[in-house]
């Protein structure tokens, strides 16, 4: 019989969590008096479930007509999506999965219990996921623009048994209350954004009127706090965080994973310094999210420094893992 390969810590947590993503099981903090054979049993047991999930628990993807697919996310979550994406719906029903490195750390932040909001929901990945993890004691609400996207997603949150402690909002977020113009595309649905220039939408791109609310407006109940936040929102996440800085001071566990783009925020009227600089008035530190899904320490004046790229970025005042 080999003997089991050795790995560092680091390796474990990063093969845990990749696996987690296929297994659909959330895997909670690995703090660091976890013992490396404890680890090892773990990542020896991933293979039967991979099998299980792969084999006698998966499905095909049953187009509904109308544009419509029904699909299974993670083995275990019946997702509706849209025929004519090419961006992320193709992944779900080939693979059951989208953004897998992400998705497992996502998984790894909840707790029974949390309350979640998908700030850019699209079709409800992380909605979907976050339901799961955080339970019906918990409460998750998603925002998505999109009057399409978030009637697939009630779809899905009604289907997954999640509706009862699961609210879909058909509006942008942003730093006050009003309507905008939503720009995007059937096929790259992930791209939609709010409109900030007049004029029409780009070339191959259609354009729709829709609500923007404040979160500080909408939540204004003082015992209503957070514990992690997903936020995509194309460029405008300053602005989605300036509407919610109340709930944001009052929510001392809160994890936001969120799409760092600097050239996009330049493009929307803001800049990457402004942004992380409103989350460090706050007391956010931040962490760049791998490939592997290993958090790598980075300044707030390094990042506010960022002039390209594309980068996921978490940002918490405490443990990352446990806020």
């Amino acid at each position: 019989m080999a003997s089991s390969p050795r790995f560092s810590q680091r390796q474990l947590r990063a093969m845990l969590l990749r696996a987690a993503a296929v297994i659909g099981k959330p895997l909670r903090a690995l703090g660091s008096s976890t013992q490396a054979g404890q680890l090892t049993q773990s990542v020896n047991n991933v293979p039967a479930h991979m099998r299980f999930r792969a084999g006698e628990n998966s499905a095909h993807p049953v187009f509904l007509g109308n544009h419509t697919v029904l699909a299974l996310l993670h083995g275990r979550l019946l997702m509706y999506l849209d025929s004519r994406s090419a961006d992320v719906a193709p992944h779900i029903m080939m693979w059951g999965a989208w953004e897998p490195q992400y998705t497992a750390l996502f998984q790894a932040l909840l707790r029974k219990g949390d309350t979640v909001l998908d700030i850019g929901a699209h079709l409800g990945v992380y909605t979907l996921l976050g339901a799961l993890g955080a339970g019906p004691t918990g409460q998750v609400h998603a925002f998505e623009p999109n009057r399409r996207y978030a009637q697939l997603l009630r779809r899905s949150t009604n289907v997954n048994g999640f509706s009862g402690f699961t609210t879909v909002h058909n509006v942008a977020v942003g730093a006050e209350a009003g309507r905008a113009e939503l720009h995007f595309s059937w096929e790259m649905g992930g791209g939609g954004h709010l409109a900030v220039r007049p004029g029409g939408p780009p070339e191959g791109s259609e354009s729709i009127r829709c609500e923007v609310v404040a979160l500080d407006q909408l939540f204004p109940d003082p015992a209503f706090k957070v514990d992690v936040i997903k936020m995509d929102v194309e460029g405008t996440e300053t602005f989605a965080v300036r509407g919610m800085t109340a709930l944001l001071q009052r929510s001392p566990r809160l994890r936001i994973m969120f799409e760092f783009a600097p050239q996009m925020l330049r493009g929307h009227g803001s800049s990457p310094a402004e942004l992380v600089q409103e989350l460090a008035a706050l007391g956010f530190r931040f962490w760049t999210i791998g490939t592997d899904s290993h958090l790598t320490p980075v300044s707030a004046e390094a990042l506010s420094g960022w002039t390209e790229g594309v980068t996921n970025i978490l940002a918490a005042r405490g443990d990352p893992y446990t806020g």
